[in-house]
């Protein structure tokens, strides 16, 4: 199969896949493979070059000016996901593989969307989700330390009035970051801690695994963690904790 091209996206793709292979899953043309929250459907754009027969959903579709997504909507390998009742739009049993990537902070009906993952995943096909962190110090989307879980309006005000801002705030007062990043937090947001995360796959699939030794033995920019966690075991954990969760679901 083409090698994936060198970038910050397509990096962690191959990474993705190369865990899965870790697990005795080989991949073929034929193979099928969803994008659950495919944002602008680059990563299916990515995966159907390589050869596989690749889909995506999402409830909405992101602009990217290197993806041609209207013509991936109009193809429909990416689609819509409906809310009236909450469902995939894909028949039962039709992919080997479903993967995310930074998602499932944003998914607040946990008990459906894992449902219809199940439901559309193939008896013995696998998953790949990559979590945020709900302990990660800096919160990705607001820029605010520990946010995910603190989403107060006065902590929120109180780094703005510091001066804290992302990249599309910095013409804003403190009150109207704080407002902005109080609604987005609260509307599109919804951290689990481990626990829960696996409390909530458990009630649709046999095996949750937490794999982030593996991850770091396949990352490149990783590789140092796992030498690391030869002598100090607890890294992975740690990393799970306060950086991103990799879950491995079956």
């Amino acid at each position: 199969m083409t090698k994936i091209k060198e970038n910050s996206a397509s990096n962690q793709l191959s990474i993705m896949l190369r865990i899965i292979k870790e697990f005795g899953y080989q991949f073929t043309p034929k193979s099928t493979i969803m994008d659950f929250g495919c944002g602008s459907g680059r990563t299916v754009s990515e995966l159907r070059s390589l050869g596989y027969q690749a889909f995506g959903c999402d409830v909405a579709f992101k602009t990217d000016k290197d993806v041609d997504t209207a013509s991936l909507s109009e193809s429909s390998f990416i689609r819509p996901i409906s809310f009236q009742p909450y469902s995939l739009p894909f028949e039962d049993n039709t992919f080997d593989f479903i993967l995310s990537n930074q998602v499932f902070e944003h998914v607040k009906n946990y008990s459906e969307a894992i449902s219809e993952i199940r439901r559309v995943l193939k008896p013995n096909g696998i998953c790949l989700h990559v979590f945020p962190s709900r302990y990660k110090p800096i919160e990705a989307h607001v820029s605010v330390p520990f946010s995910s879980m603190i989403q107060t309006y006065a902590w929120l005000y109180i780094w703005a009035k510091l001066g804290l801002r992302n990249k599309s705030q910095h013409s804003l007062s403190a009150q109207e970051t704080a407002n902005k990043n109080f609604n987005y937090l609260r509307q599109n947001t919804n951290y689990l801690s481990k626990k829960q995360i696996s409390k909530e796959f458990k009630k649709h699939f046999d095996e949750v695994m937490f794999c982030e030794s593996t991850f770091f033995k396949i990352s490149h920019k990783a590789r140092h963690f796992h030498s690391l966690s030869k002598i100090l075991p607890f890294i992975p954990s740690l990393y799970s904790t306060f950086h991103s969760r990799v879950v491995l679901i079956r």
